[in-house]
């Protein structure tokens, strides 16, 4: 089992070539061509085209201990759209500056008139730069942001500890080509301006970060993983930064062929869960490491199919929270912790016999949280979302405004608010993508 590609953007593009386009996006969304402003200028004020976003919430933690699975139902059709605090999903206007792709792997939520977005985008040469976009309450605009690749930059994950002080995390290519050795790569916002932080990459072949949590100003967490080289097995990597310098800190690697982080989130110095995928054989596992404030140990998870992934986690208390992804076999894996075990809880599938995958997951209470992902087949991409009411998750209506929809994170401030961004394809051509929000109220 091959880890999920957490930037589809990435081998969306990589054999096509370079098309001239015109934005579109139906609904009240849009996609404009340009080039992203440099970077180095303060985040813009009130105007320009309109986007909804989404943030991440706490994640959980507890005490490392024994799994128990759930068998989870799934059904062929949704069975019913749930009716939840917010009535519906609205698409919100972005102003994606690519004139090939645009996507949005991760956001942060500060407040109804500050959150984040963060991702790629590529011109007509097809090279991909960081991506950052700023929801003022109104709009959204590109802010600049560094991007050191001499071959391509991607963000895949952004958390905030206040309005001045704001972690992106990603990698980046020194040369070009879609085999091109990458590099770690972990941007910072002091408030006005963002800048790029050294960080380690023991890897001297690939070297990426796929999650960022802060907990202070003087603690936070980015993992993702390493190799040395092109036959050599992934390793799971984990950075910690402590007010100074970004640090690796050893971690379990249980798998022989490969190990995979995806996800951190934390809700004390001393409780921080990280998720992703391990490999021994033809198939992965699921993957939870917890931190205790001493080291990071394995906690063992549900595998009912004999092969799963975590791509996101959340918690909103030690003894509440969430993992999601997929178990490799076309359905949707929702676990939740509730201090003692992980256990599989049913999730509804959209499309069966597909690829069912949920990349993120957000809570608010034990009683209200949303999972989003993707229903993919050989030809197109479905958007979904889940919203968990205490008792079961169902589906939620969700647009899809183009071919090869997906949504890539969630965030949810309280039960009737809630963001998901990802991004969508347009068809024709078919060898384009923008960047997707949604926004539930």
């Amino acid at each position: 089992m091959t880890h999920t590609q957490r930037r589809p953007g990435r081998l969306f593009l990589a054999s096509a070539a370079p098309l001239v386009l015109a934005g579109l996006l139906t609904g009240s969304g849009a996609a404009l061509a340009g080039t992203a402003p440099a970077a180095g200028s303060a985040a813009p004020a009130a105007s320009d085209t309109a986007v909804a976003a989404v943030g991440s919430v706490p994640a959980a933690s507890g005490p490392a201990s024994a799994t128990t699975a759930t068998a989870a139902t799934k059904a062929a059709t949704p069975t019913g759209h749930a009716k939840a605090a917010c009535p519906g999903w609205a698409v919100m206007r972005v102003a994606g500056p690519g004139a090939m792709t645009d996507d949005f792997f991760g956001v942060a939520v500060l407040s109804p008139s500050n959150v984040w977005a963060v991702g790629d985008y590529s011109g007509l040469d097809g090279v991909f730069k960081t991506l950052v976009e700023h929801w003022n309450g109104h709009t959204w605009r590109v802010v600049p942001t560094p991007s050191p690749g001499a071959g391509s930059d991607y963000l895949s994950s952004v958390h905030a500890v206040s309005p001045a002080s704001i972690w992106a995390v990603g990698d980046y290519s020194d040369q070009a080509g879609v085999f091109a050795p990458d590099k770690t790569l972990i941007l910072h916002w002091n408030g006005r301006t963002w800048s790029r932080v050294p960080s380690p990459s023991p890897g001297r072949f690939i070297d990426s970060l796929n999650g960022v949590h802060t907990l202070s100003a003087t603690n936070a967490w980015a993992v993702g993983f390493y190799t040395t080289s092109g036959g050599a097995p992934d390793r799971n990597l984990i950075l910690h930064w402590n007010g100074r310098a970004w640090s690796q800190v050893a971690s379990s690697n249980p798998g022989s062929k490969a190990d995979v982080l995806n996800g951190v989130q934390g809700i004390a110095a001393s409780n921080v869960w990280a998720v992703g995928l391990y490999e021994n054989g033809l198939f992965g596992l699921s993957l939870a490491l917890h931190w205790n404030g001493h080291g990071w140990t394995k906690v063992a998870t549900p595998n009912p199919t004999g092969s799963s992934e975590l791509l996101g986690v959340d918690a909103t208390s030690a003894a509440n929270a969430w993992a999601v992804g997929d178990d490799g076999k076309g359905e949707s894996v929702t676990l939740r912790w509730n201090g003692r075990t992980w256990t599989r809880v049913p999730s509804p599938d959209i499309l069966r016999g597909d690829d069912n995958i949920l990349h993120s997951v957000a809570a608010t209470s034990p009683t209200n949280a949303w999972a989003v992902g993707a229903a993919n087949n050989l030809s197109t991409g479905t958007a979904f979302e889940l919203h968990w009411n205490g008792r079961k998750w169902t589906n939620m209506a969700s647009p899809n405004p183009g071919a090869n929809s997906s949504m890539d994170a969630v965030a949810a401030t309280s039960a009737s608010n809630a963001w998901a961004v990802g991004e969508y394809g347009l068809n024709p051509p078919a060898t384009t993508q923008r960047a997707l929000a949604f926004h539930c109220t």
